[in-house]
């Protein structure tokens, strides 16, 4: 390490523990909620699968103004532009709550259709598709919320603070496990609301999140405010998120193919899966976090006019993601049959979890490579490589090895998670090369 590169680490490592913890607390979260619909009722863990993804799709793909909220706003406080700031926040929130309400509207009226195109309905019984449509009713009318708090988290990010994120979601999060224990099974005198139950306790959490991240922003030890939505700022966020949008419409299209080729796979196939999805967010939250302090620290760099120290903290972030994530996968490999067997006593599930968990843990490191580079890159205003990276990666090269894979040569869910695997070697290879070449240090915002 050189003389120039210890005070960087310290930048990376303050920013990304609390987006570790924050990515922790979620994942123990979506963890547990796993596990009491699980030992609740199998059919809810099959109905997880579908609505899932579903939500994570919707909700990420329009929120992908982010990225340009994060290059903008890191820029302008990095230059200690106070006024360029607030109006840039102010005009993010509008988009939110505009882009929320779009959500939730159209994913509740279409609900049941998009259930359906994600199963089979010769494998999928009737119970999974009822209980996944309820649940998407009830988190979908909650998107406002949802878009709200991920567009303040993002601003907070931005502006150095990742701790504030962190505290609001062990509030968010524990008032979100309680309120699904105790709904789901009916405890207290409360109606046994089942899978309901759950979704009640991920709305609760979201409207949390919402209110208590944006008085953060006006009223805080940041305190910038929010000025006055305009044209100009809206303009400027989308021009640099415009790719970003596309990137994850690609992405989620994608993922959503894939998940339909789970669903034709049948109940334990799903089962398994979810099982997977909860045990490997451990290693997603870290690749996650120090790809937001990439972001981050690569736009106040610039922001500050120092390209050179941008460079150093996303080559930085990625050894430390690299080696963070490495352990995870070692967990993993070693540990998958006891975690899996956490969400199933099904010995057909168990087995055929434990090998897909394991080609997981090969991708690990691969992740944090891919989203440290892809964050450094959106961080800089170059959203355009992790687009054409979306297309190349999930949407040509995942697809079509887990189609050979799983159908063709008949390996079902293991070929599914080779697939994957594979497209994150790709994608880590594409974005390393991307950022080494360094164009990205040249855009202007």
């Amino acid at each position: 390490m050189t003389h120039a590169e210890r005070p960087l680490v310290g930048q990376v490592v303050r920013m990304a523990w609390p987006a570790v913890m924050h990515g922790l607390l979620s994942t123990v979260v979506l963890f547990t909620d796993r596990l009491i619909l699980g030992n609740w009722d199998a059919f809810a863990l099959s109905a997880m699968h579908v609505s899932g993804p579903l939500l994570w799709c919707s909700f990420s793909l329009f929120g992908a103004y982010g990225a340009g909220v994060l290059a903008v706003v890191g820029r302008a406080f990095g230059a200690k532009d106070v006024i360029r700031v607030r109006r840039t926040l102010g005009t993010a929130m509008a988009i939110a709550l505009a882009a929320g309400i779009a959500v939730g509207l159209l994913g509740y009226l279409s609900r049941e259709s998009l259930a359906n195109i994600l199963t089979s309905e010769e494998n999928t019984s009737k119970q999974t598709l009822g209980m996944a449509g309820a649940y998407l009713g009830i988190v979908f009318l909650s998107a406002p919320f949802q878009m709200l708090g991920a567009t303040a988290t993002v601003g907070l990010q931005s502006l150095g603070d990742t701790r504030t994120p962190m505290y609001v979601s062990i509030l968010s999060g524990l008032t979100n496990l309680g309120l699904t224990y105790v709904l789901v099974y009916g405890l207290y005198g409360l109606p046994e609301l089942g899978i309901k139950g759950a979704a009640i306790g991920t709305a609760a959490s979201f409207f949390i999140n919402a209110c208590l991240l944006n008085l953060r922003l006006m009223r805080g030890r940041i305190g910038y405010g929010f000025g006055r939505p305009t044209i100009s700022n809206g303009r400027q966020i989308l021009r640099v998120a415009w790719p970003a949008f596309l990137e994850k419409a690609l992405f989620h299209t994608a993922y959503l193919a894939f998940v339909l080729f789970i669903g034709h796979l049948g109940d334990q196939a799903m089962q398994a899966h979810q099982a997977i999805i909860a045990i490997e967010s451990l290693g997603f939250i870290g690749a996650h976090a120090f790809g937001i302090a990439a972001g981050a620290l690569v736009a106040q760099h610039l922001g500050a006019d120092r390209p050179g120290d941008a460079a150093r903290v996303g080559h930085i972030s990625a050894r430390l993601g690299i080696a963070v994530l490495s352990l995870v996968g070692l967990l993993f490999f070693g540990f998958a049959p006891h975690l899996i067997s956490m969400f199933s006593q099904d010995p057909n599930v168990i087995r055929v979890g434990t090998r897909c968990l394991q080609i997981a843990a090969i991708a690990q490191p691969l992740m944090a490579i891919s989203d440290v580079y892809a964050g450094a890159l959106r961080g800089a205003g170059d959203t355009v490589t992790p687009m054409l990276a979306a297309i190349i990666g999930p949407m040509i090269l995942r697809l079509s090895v887990c189609w050979l894979l799983a159908f063709h040569l008949e390996y079902g869910l293991i070929g599914i998670w080779i697939g994957s695997t594979v497209d994150w070697a790709f994608r880590s290879i594409w974005l390393w090369l991307a950022f080494r070449r360094g164009h990205w240090a040249r855009i202007k915002i």
